[in-house]
């Protein structure tokens, strides 16, 4: 929805009071993160109202969900939506990037001035609980944090069908400017809180992912600062090793100043057509058939709800232009309407096979609001019409609140009672994966995104390795994304689960058969099973090449099992028994 700017206003003097009396109710959050710094089993050293604060937090996690971080959300969406139309609407950030990028230059100029070089690591300056990461960056407290704060648009060029932005814009942003014109990123990931930044430097995927690949393979150019403080433009004509070197990287070959994306025009509705399946052979029979298609669909997921059954869904781009069409269309994204996943299970219940029109945000965005499906465990109540109808027009809780809420005892619980992870696979492993994580973790829905994985030649192997068996007429090998968010049905039925066992082998398996871990989601490998996991021959060239040693902390180190949570003494053979 487009506002103008009077229509803003409003809502910017809710915020101002909103954040204000959040603030004051989120106030020992600081203080415990100061305190607890990632170790987490011992209270000792916190002082009484800190103790007090963080026990009634853990104790009465509901309480706070609705009465602290879901005023939060609003009040931080509803400041960013003033911001973000002031700067499109004025330009004003292209006239600031220079400065922005000059002053990441200084910095780290200042950084190599000081001797600091295999003494102390640069990273960002943005705090850990703002990223969608499920971890808390402790890796920080030993790094020299570099102040990044580039968050605007700076250009959209539909005549040569790109974008130039800067890292921290989110695809809240991103559809807000794009689908207006008429146009979205060639892969517009759904999740509004993602940025661009670590969509191109980690992970990126979507229901096109199918016929574009992961989104680094959108990416035209990128631009970054390197250990020395020098500003590169990057592109696969200029400098193809560290092109293809950068996507997965995690900011540690070069602070990334900005990116040049692939846009492409749109229509602006999404026919969606829901195709229930009863058994684990159609699905993946018909997801295979789908996915290596000659001419595929547009966009291509399917929604697993048990070992059997499930919902394909096939998107086309579309216009609404008769009295049928328009009796079709649903703003499944209206904080009104019922959270997506379960109007889409219908198809499996009630209606079953149906087909609607969904306006082209809503479809970008259809998880945002259920988180998936994470915030039935969060807000039980979430989807009930009642509270719909009275709250639901907050929103959702955004990720980043719920971490700064989380206690450290919370966060064992997510760690050792809940699992969020993806696994990319290939396609052929799609029944035994779900039956695989059937006995593992027992968790639906599940996700599954078919993915691209292309072919750059043995000079331009990345992070990714070449695919080994392409589809024939093409340069491409069909994997598929696999997610799994939520509590274990043992965990619920307060049943022994060994969650660390459950992951290790889920780690296995994806090595196994020549898949990669999300490393957004928490890790148990060691550095060994990493770098077997992951192609590092041209990522360690470059961090010789860019004098990255001893200035930027390795992927490993980013993303290694995070200290107090996941290897404290005894953990290693720690079952959840609830």
């Amino acid at each position: 929805m487009q506002r103008n700017g009077r229509s803003l206003l409003y809502p910017a003097f809710l915020t101002l009071g909103g954040v204000c009396l959040a603030s004051i109710v989120a106030l020992p959050l600081g203080v415990k993160a100061r305190v607890a710094k990632g170790k987490v089993k011992s209270k000792r050293g916190m002082d009484p109202f800190t103790r007090f604060w963080m026990e009634w937090m853990t104790e009465y996690r509901g309480v706070v969900m609705v009465m602290v971080v879901l005023p939060l959300s609003f009040a931080f969406e509803q400041y960013f939506e003033v911001r973000d139309w002031f700067y499109r609407t004025f330009q004003v950030a292209p006239r600031l990037h220079d400065a922005r990028v000059r002053h990441v230059q200084k910095q780290v100029r200042r950084w190599n001035a000081a001797g600091l070089r295999g003494k102390r690591t640069m990273c960002t300056a943005r705090a850990s609980w703002l990223t969608m990461s499920t971890r808390t960056a402790t890796f920080k407290e030993d790094c020299s944090k570099i102040e990044c704060c580039l968050r605007d648009i700076l250009r959209v060029d539909v005549e040569k069908g790109f974008v130039r932005t800067e890292p921290l814009v989110d695809m809240r942003y991103m559809t807000r400017t794009l689908v207006p014109l008429g146009y979205q990123l060639a892969i517009q990931v759904e999740m509004e809180s993602l940025t661009i930044g670590g969509l191109c430097m980690g992970l990126g995927m979507e229901t096109n992912s199918h016929r574009f690949g992961l989104l680094q393979e959108t990416v035209l150019a990128f631009e970054i600062v390197t250990s020395h403080g020098e500003l590169l433009r990057v592109t696969r004509e200029s400098n193809p090793d560290l092109f293809y070197a950068l996507p997965w990287s995690h900011g540690t070959l070069g602070f990334l100043v900005a990116v040049e994306l692939k846009i492409i025009p749109i229509k602006p509705y999404v026919h969606v057509r829901y195709l229930p399946c009863h058994t684990q052979e159609e699905l993946c029979s018909q997801m295979k058939a789908l996915s290596e298609a000659k001419n595929p669909p547009e966009f291509l997921e399917a929604t697993v709800y048990s070992k059997e059954t499930s919902v394909i869904q096939v998107g086309e781009f579309a216009d609404v232009d008769s009295p049928e069409k328009r009796r079709k269309v649903n703003g499944v994204n209206h904080f009104w309407k019922p959270w997506y996943y379960l109007h889409v299970e219908e198809a499996l219940t009630n209606k079953g096979p149906f087909d609607e029109y969904i306006p082209v945000r809503h479809y970008h965005h259809r998880f945002t609001r259920s988180i998936f499906w994470e915030l039935r465990d969060l807000i039980p109540f979430g989807n009930h019409p009642l509270y719909r109808c009275l709250l639901g027009w907050l929103g959702a809780p955004k990720v980043s609140f719920i971490k700064l809420t989380m206690t450290p005892q919370i966060r064992r619980e997510v760690v050792y009672k809940h699992v969020v992870q993806d696994i990319i696979i290939p396609v052929d492993e799609m029944a035994h994966s779900i039956n695989l994580f059937h006995e593992w973790f027992e968790i639906y829905p599940l996700l599954i995104f078919p993915i691209a994985i292309f072919d750059h030649g043995p000079a331009h192997e990345g992070f990714l390795r070449n695919p080994t068996k392409k589809i024939p007429g093409k340069n491409c090998q069909m994997f598929f994304d696999l997610g799994v968010y939520g509590v274990p049905d043992k965990v619920r039925r307060k049943e022994a689960w060994d969650a660390k066992a459950r992951i290790r082998a889920m780690e296995k398996y994806t090595r196994d058969v020549g898949g990669y871990q999300c490393l957004y989601a928490d890790t148990f490998m060691d550095e060994k099973e990493f770098r077997l996991m992951f192609n590092h021959a041209l990522y360690d060239k470059m961090r010789e090449k860019y004098d990255c040693e001893g200035a930027f902390p390795s992927i490993y180190q980013k993303i290694r099992p995070e200290a107090g949570v996941l290897e404290d003494e005894g953990d290693a053979n720690e079952k959840t028994a609830v």
